[in-house]
């Protein structure tokens, strides 16, 4: 099914693109925010209030920035970097300390 779907998703079987954004650490200083750390705060949707994390933009913001951004860069490419974002934000460390375990 996984082979299926991602035949559907590219049309040609093609490797998905590689992530083309970073996420930024805490403590970033202003000067070292560029274009790729930018996109990768603005679809971050841990920033709409996703526990244990406070809301810091509104829904319809992000989702305005997101849709700026499937548009600049396409959906594909959206989603590669939206999986990439959450993977960094949810590292094994943090999982563990939100689950206990």
């Amino acid at each position: 099914m996984a082979e299926s779907m991602r035949s559907a998703g590219n049309g040609a079987n093609q490797p998905l693109p590689k992530p083309n954004m970073v996420v930024a650490k805490s403590g970033t200083s202003p000067h070292e925010m560029t274009r790729e750390a930018i996109t990768g705060m603005a679809i971050n949707p841990i920033s709409t209030g996703i526990a244990p994390f406070p809301r810091m933009v509104e829904d319809e913001a992000w989702v305005r920035a997101c849709e700026k951004v499937i548009k600049d860069e396409g959906p594909e490419q959206f989603l590669v970097n939206l999986l990439f974002v959450l993977r960094e934000s949810f590292h094994e460390g943090l999982l563990r300390d939100i689950c206990g375990s």
